[in-house]
């Protein structure tokens, strides 16, 4: 059975309040990074069941997207699993993900057997990352992700997506938060205001 083409771009028809259509295109498989401003948590939540398309994307919440009563490890090998991606390299291969955000082994295997409720915000967000690099997505979606980070763990992840470009550099990323000057910290192709 032939796999079906896959699409090079995804045209979003947005309604806005004032009821005008705005279409917004996303060219995909060039490496381009998106923002997309909205004006409130509806506006969010209405562009992302508009937008998301698994397993195609992946998305990173402020809260990481983790299942809250299962550990980490089980909430970063269940989507593998599911999309058959598990190798037996996979779990070495989490391992080396946390290491680039300068956690050791030991730190790492101590990371993975807590419950999201344990974690900060940023190690959430970490290992929502680390879930999301696993499926290999065409399309990485950044969910407010910066908010409530200091500017070393802002670094830090931005060290960490910009490794993702290397191991996937013709991915997608689409920056969605409420912040208008956020383009100018991930040098955006295009901004879409909505």
């Amino acid at each position: 059975m032939n796999k079906p083409a896959q699409e090079k771009q995804w045209i979003i028809d947005w309604r806005d309040r004032s009821n005008r259509v705005q279409q917004l295109l996303f060219e995909l498989d060039q490496g381009n990074r998106y923002s997309v401003v909205v004006h409130s948590e509806e506006d969010k939540t209405m562009f992302l069941e508009l937008f998301m398309r698994p397993p195609e994307t992946a998305i990173i919440s402020p809260d990481g997207g983790l299942l809250n009563n299962i550990r980490i490890d089980e909430n970063l090998l269940l989507p593998v699993s599911y999309h058959g991606l598990m190798t037996e390299s996979t779990e070495q291969h989490i391992v080396e993900l946390f290491g680039l955000s300068s956690m050791n082994e030991m730190e790492t295997q101590s990371l993975l057997i807590k419950l999201p409720s344990q974690l900060s915000s940023y190690q959430k967000r970490l290992a929502g990352f680390v879930r999301s690099v696993l499926v290999n997505p065409r399309v990485m979606v950044y969910d407010s992700i910066w908010g409530g980070m200091s500017k070393a763990q802002v670094e830090q992840i931005q060290r960490f997506e910009g490794f993702f470009r290397r191991y996937s550099p013709v991915h997608t990323a689409v920056y969605l938060d409420y912040d208008t000057h956020l383009n100018t910290e991930i040098h955006a192709n295009q901004t879409f205001i909505l």
